[in-house]
C-alpha cells in the first residue's frame, strides 16, 4: 500500500504562511508526543510537521528516513559568504487563506509546544504578487510541472525508509533590497538567469555561469537534481527576504545545489545572488508520511 504524504506539501493556493522551528527540551517522549499531537489539531489551516535527525531518532528509534542528516555549514570559496547551520528539531509549516486563522493556529502550536521545546524561528510568510520573490522574480519557476513529477521530486520512493515522506530544507534569507534595487534590470536578469517581465530563462552566451539558474539547475550522474520549492517572502520594511522551503526525495538534491551556489563546483564560481541575499538559518528535516507520523504518535494520552 502506498503511504500518504502530508497533504499540505502539495497545497499551492494559500496566501498566508507561518514558519515555526523548535529545539526540544530534556523532556520525556510521552510529553513531547502528547504536545505534538495537540499542536497538530487544526480544522481551518494546513499544518505540515517535520523532524530533524536527532528528534526523529529520539521519538522513533526503530528507523531513520533514507539519507537524512543534519544541516552542515557551507562556506563560499570567495566573498566570505556562508550558509550557517541552525539545525532544528521540529519544524511546523502553516498555510491558509485567512491571516487571522493562520496566526491563531501558530499561537495554538506555541501554547502546546512551549513546555517541551524552545522556539527558535518565528516568521510569517505571505504570497507576494502571485508567487514572486521580493526581488521581483517569480519563485519556483523551475518546479516540476505535473503532479506526478512533483511527487517524484519531493517524496522518498517506495522501498526506502520513510517512503511517502519527504526530506525538507529550510533557510531564512535576508535580502539587501536597497543594494538590489540599485542594479539595472538587465544586470538583475544576469544574476538570476531569467528575464524579469517574461520570466524566460536566458539562453546560450546570455546565460552567465555564475547566475542563480546556472548554479542550481544541476545534474549528478545524469540525474537532474530537481526539488519542489515552496518558499515564501517574509518581513517588514526594516528587514525582509525569503523563507526558503523545499522538499526532495534525497538529501543530495539539496547539498549539491548548496555546494554549487557557494563555489564548490567545476567552474569555482559562486552564485551572484549571494551578493544581495544572506542566509541566516539552515536545517534539514523529515516530513513523514501520515501513517508513519500516526504510528510514532500512537498510544499517547490526550
Amino acid at each position: 500500500m502506498n503511504k500518504t504524504p502530508q497533504a499540505g506539501i502539495f497545497y499551492e493556493s494559500a496566501k498566508h504562511m507561518y514558519f515555526l522551528e523548535y529545539r526540544l527540551k530534556e523532556i520525556n517522549n510521552q510529553e513531547i508526543k502528547s504536545a505534538i499531537s495537540r499542536a497538530l489539531q487544526s480544522e481551518k489551516v494546513s499544518v505540515v510537521i517535520s523532524f530533524g535527525k536527532s528528534a526523529w531518532s529520539k521519538l522513533q528509534p526503530a528507523w531513520l528516513p533514507a539519507t537524512l542528516e543534519d544541516f552542515y555549514e557551507v562556506t563560499a570559496t570567495e566573498g566570505g559568504h556562508r550558509a550557517p547551520s541552525t539545525q532544528t528539531d521540529l519544524f511546523f509549516w502553516l498555510q491558509g487563506e485567512d491571516v487571522g486563522e493562520v496566526f491563531d493556529q501558530a499561537m495554538h502550536i506555541q501554547q502546546q509546544m512551549k513546555s517541551v521545546a524552545k522556539l527558535t524561528l518565528d516568521e510569517r510568510g505571505f504570497d507576494y504578487h502571485n508567487h514572486m520573490d521580493l526581488i521581483g522574480f517569480e519563485d519556483g519557476t523551475a518546479n516540476p510541472k505535473t503532479d506526478e513529477l512533483k511527487r517524484d521530486a519531493a517524496l522518498i520512493p517506495a522501498g526506502l525508509p520513510g517512503e511517502g515522506g519527504s526530506l525538507v530544507m529550510s533557510e531564512k534569507w535576508v535580502h539587501n533590497m536597497e543594494k538590489w534595487n540599485q542594479v539595472p534590470v538587465h544586470c538583475q536578469e544576469a544574476v538570476v538567469g531569467r528575464t524579469k517581465i517574461e520570466n524566460e530563462e536566458l539562453e546560450g552566451d546570455a546565460m552567465p555561469v555564475d547566475s542563480h539558474v546556472s548554479r542550481t539547475d544541476l545534474k549528478v550522474d545524469g540525474v537532474a537534481m530537481k526539488v519542489y520549492r515552496r518558499s515564501a517572502p517574509f518581513g517588514s520594511v526594516k528587514q525582509n527576504g525569503l523563507l526558503y522551503l523545499a522538499f526532495a526525495c534525497e538529501l543530495k538534491r539539496f547539498t549539491s545545489q548548496l555546494e554549487s551556489m557557494y563555489g564548490h563546483n567545476e567552474e569555482g564560481v559562486i552564485d551572484q545572488l549571494l551578493n544581495y541575499s544572506t542566509a541566516v538559518s539552515g536545517s534539514y528535516c523529515f516530513a513523514p508520511a501520515m501513517e508513519d507520523l500516526q504510528e510514532m504518535l500512537q498510544g499517547i494520552s490526550q
